[in-house]
């Protein structure tokens, strides 16, 4: 059942509702539901949703779904610190252990012979290697020394209430390689340190509240945890099963992830996209700087690209690489492709996702942004990547 959008402006009109929403595309890819939204830089365009959260009960997915976006913070929380080190005349280049003593005795892990050995950094690591991905810092899915480590219960996983899996070692030197890692997570942190407040107390009031994002939130008690749509997982026979149980929501009092524990809408996050493409400016007032969106929407990684992504556990994340053959970038926030993506995305477009299948892009060039929610495991599953893929094809055959 196609549910219609809830807000259709005058720019979109004659572009059917089906070709927003990718009815066929659920259906042929087995996916339960997802939601979207799609912006420009005036005005939302259109958004909506389709699907069932509950597949046994035929329940359509709510208007009103609140989505763990995951990852999506990371470019939030970017923001965030941004904002405040703007504030606090914090320069980029500045050694993390002048703010966070844990970061004095960082080690850098290294797997041989199965066996693990520890090195000292060759360097301090900075504020500007936590934005770019740069630091050393990794996740265990995503790498084989953090992965052994976590089966030798040497560290916490990414489930862990109070945030212990930020307790990890580097697994490379600093400012050597680009790995996705726990670094933002750190930022947040550091903005707990530097502004005096919580996490998510600073954000609401310097981030969500002045771009209106009210369905937005690390405290999913204040948005109603019923609102929260089914979790499913596919199995090796494409096959869902519906693993909500198993993942229960983070509390607020336990820890507030920088990386990946905000609660948010399709809406939401699009006004969040909307301030880029006004290089941000919101109602017509600065939110951001020209200067720091310009910074965080450009190559800051130099010659290091964002490269394939392996995986260590199949069960959260496939093996993942964004549009082979095209060279990809980091800004602060998110990863930047150099060319244009046949029949999608502009040359410079930025972008991200979350390990629960959510994604977004916003496209300079062609005054467009969007976003695609679903909850489904694991991440990078061909199946929602084709979802995304028909989204946003769609969204360009109209413009």
């Amino acid at each position: 059942m196609l549910l219609p959008p809830r807000s259709l402006s005058p720019q979109v009109t004659t572009l059917p509702s089906d070709l927003i929403a990718e009815k066929a595309a659920l259906e042929e890819s087995n996916i339960p539901y997802a939601a979207y939204a799609l912006t420009n830089s005036e005005t939302m365009l259109a958004s909506g949703s389709v699907g069932f959260t509950d597949l046994e009960k035929k329940i359509p997915l709510n208007s009103n779904a609140i989505f763990r976006i995951a990852s999506m913070t990371k470019a939030l929380t970017s923001s965030a610190f941004l904002l405040l080190a703007e504030k606090e005349n914090l320069a980029l280049d500045t050694p993390v252990e002048s703010i966070l003593d844990e970061f004095k005795d960082l080690k850098v892990a290294k797997l041989e012979n199965d066996e693990i050995h520890y090195e000292s950094p060759n360097s301090k690591i900075t504020f500007h290697q936590l934005l770019t991905h740069t630091s050393g810092f990794g996740y265990d899915f995503h790498h084989q020394t953090l992965s052994h480590l976590l089966l030798q219960g040497e560290i916490a996983d990414l489930l862990d209430k109070e945030g212990k899996f930020l307790d990890a070692p580097l697994i490379e030197q600093p400012g050597t390689y680009w790995h996705y890692g726990i670094g933002i997570g750190w930022l947040g942190k550091v903005i707990e340190k530097l502004s005096k407040q919580s996490l998510n107390d600073f954000m609401t009031k310097n981030v969500f509240e002045p771009l209106e994002m009210h369905e937005t939130s690390f405290d999913i008690s204040k948005l109603g945890e019923d609102r929260l749509p089914n979790i499913y997982a596919k199995d090796e026979d494409d096959g869902l099963t519906d693993i909500s149980a198993f993942m229960a929501s983070p509390q607020i009092e336990d820890f507030a992830y920088g990386g990946g524990g905000i609660f948010s809408c399709p809406e939401d996050y699009a006004k969040f996209l909307r301030m880029f493409l006004n290089k941000g400016q919101v109602n017509g007032k600065e939110f951001l700087s020209e200067k720091i969106i310009t910074e965080m929407t450009s190559n800051q990684i130099g010659d290091l690209i964002v490269p394939f992504q392996p995986s260590f556990n199949p069960a959260i994340i496939a093996p993942n690489e964004w549009f082979p053959g095209i060279e990809k970038k980091w800004g602060y926030g998110f990863m930047i492709n150099t060319e244009e993506v046949p029949n999608q995305r502009s040359k410079g477009s930025c972008a991200w996702s979350g390990i629960m299948n959510t994604f977004f892009w916003f496209d300079f060039e062609k005054d467009i942004g969007g976003t695609i929610m679903m909850q489904i495991a694991p991440c990078y599953h061909a199946k929602p990547k084709m979802v995304l893929q028909r989204f946003e094809e769609a969204v360009y055959r109209s413009i």
